[in-house]
């Protein structure tokens, strides 16, 4: 985000209506202040205004965030502990609490819509493009797990038959799991199908991976390279 400037008479009062302008605190703010004012000859002649330039810190779009997450929150009625931190471009928000399996709902779907809605608040409220996770009590990692081990027995399946095998809808991160796994598989390749909420992966055996391939041969390249111009006109 570009600094923003204020002024006013003196700094202190640039600094409150920058406040005021942004809704941030004053720790949420770097202020730099471009020039003091002065009061001039008798308070007329020669007065300047202060000049200051607010850039907001990663700690305010974390707060907005995580105070739009605690609304979200109470309509649950649920006691939960949460928090939200920036690392990089993503907001990782986490959520606990002795009673959590509504918020995550059948198979991760509210968990799912939480993390849609905070992503479209979020993009709309950061000066740059951004990502939001949510976790909560941990679901993320166990998912990963049991995503990652349904993923490699389709990966089996798919070998040992020689077919193509569709996998049940996933949500985007699952999906990318299964994409990660299957790329370890030299004879198989996956690729998404589908609209939202009902996007799947399909993972598929290719024969072309064993096909003889003549221009990525070494032997043959280099054969090609110490040929004779009659001969490779005649091949």
């Amino acid at each position: 985000m570009k600094p923003i400037e204020y002024r006013a008479e003196t700094v202190e009062e640039a600094i409150r209506l920058s406040q005021a302008d942004l809704g941030a605190y004053e720790d949420e703010m770097e202020v730099t202040i471009k020039e003091k004012g002065s009061k001039g000859f008798l308070g007329i002649f020669g007065s300047k205004e202060s000049v200051i330039e607010v850039s907001l810190l990663d700690k305010h779009w974390e707060r907005k965030l995580h105070d739009f997450l605690k609304g979200i929150l109470k309509s649950f009625d649920e006691e939960t502990f949460s928090e939200v931190k920036l690392v990089g471009r993503t907001y990782r928000v986490r959520i606990e609490g002795e009673e959590v399996a509504r918020l995550i709902g059948k198979h991760g779907k509210t968990v799912a819509a939480l993390q849609h809605i905070m992503n479209i608040y979020a993009n709309r409220m950061a000066p740059t493009k951004v990502n939001v996770t949510v976790d909560i009590g941990d679901y993320r990692l166990e998912r990963k797990r049991l995503v990652e081990e349904i993923a490699h027995r389709t990966a089996k399946s798919a070998l040992s038959k020689r077919n193509k095998i569709i996998m049940e809808p996933m949500l985007a991160f699952e999906r990318r799991l299964v994409h990660e796994v299957i790329s370890q598989y030299e004879e198989l390749k996956s690729y998404s199908v589908g609209f939202e909420p009902y996007r799947k992966v399909v993972v598929e055996y290719s024969e072309r991976k064993h096909s003889y391939d003549r221009k990525s041969d070494p032997k043959r390249r280099r054969y090609e390279s110490v040929r004779p111009n009659s001969d490779r006109q005649s091949a």
